[in-house]
């Protein structure tokens, strides 16, 4: 999954993104692949209306960040393999029951 220069706001940090607070305009672009899978998960919990299907992998990730007067640039992707990653499709609440 690829994204370059998307435009946000840069709110600092996580208390004032959560209160709304001061932000500036900023660009992030970020590349993220996955690969080697090692499972595949199919779950369904009826109690908490829960179910979905996935699959337990190992991502990489680079991305970068830009703002007026800075710029965030991470180590390579290449640098940044995980130890466990996963992506899948989930259904719950209203969404849960099959139609």
């Amino acid at each position: 999954m690829d994204f370059s220069d998307l435009e946000t706001r840069d709110f600092h940090d996580l208390v004032n993104t959560l209160h709304r607070g001061p932000s500036v305009p900023a660009d992030v672009s970020f590349r993220i692949r996955w690969s080697g899978v090692k499972a595949r998960v199919k779950l369904r919990d009826d109690t908490n209306q829960f179910a979905g299907n996935f699959i337990e992998d190992t991502a990489t990730v680079g991305w970068s960040s830009r703002q007026k007067g800075f710029k965030f640039v991470s180590a390579p992707a290449s640098t940044s393999t995980s130890v466990f990653a996963e992506i899948g499709r989930e259904r719950n609440g209203v969404f849960f029951h099959d139609h």
